[in-house]
């Protein structure tokens, strides 16, 4: 999802109209518009001014930035909401699923297939990297 549509899915979950929300904001009520149609992209100064005013993190209308814990949480969180992802912890370990039958679940199938083959020998390390590499085209053409 975009930042824009972040920003309108929680303005309306507020109920809050762009005017209001740009008053909130200090912002003008063409800058939402244009930040929600995705014509203008909002710094991270306006970003964390509109998460302000919807109180809420500027985390959860910004781009993920995953090199940080906050940002991978924000993206899995993004995983839920999207493709339906489910959080299953259990003792000595946490994982996510997916709904059967999604495309996202064969997707990672195909990549698990691929992963456990470079970690029991039969794939080099090389080749998994060039799989990983060329995703999706390696995927097409594994399957002819």
């Amino acid at each position: 999802m975009k930042i824009g549509e972040k920003i309108r899915k929680f303005r309306t979950e507020k109920g809050l109209s762009q005017k209001e929300l740009a008053k909130m904001a200090g912002l003008s009520e063409p800058a939402i518009r244009n930040y929600e149609l995705g014509n203008r992209t909002p710094s991270d100064k306006q970003i964390g001014a509109i998460a302000g005013a919807l109180d809420i993190s500027p985390f959860a209308i910004s781009n993920p930035n995953i090199k940080s814990y906050i940002g991978v949480m924000h993206t899995l969180f993004a995983l839920e909401e999207e493709y339906g992802a489910t959080l299953v912890c259990e003792p000595g370990a946490t994982y996510i699923t997916f709904p059967a039958g999604s495309d996202l679940r064969s997707r990672l199938s195909d990549w698990g297939e691929v992963f456990s083959k470079s970690k029991d020998g039969s794939m080099t390390k090389e080749e998994y990297e060039e799989w990983k590499n060329t995703y999706p085209e390696s995927v097409i053409y594994n399957k002819k």
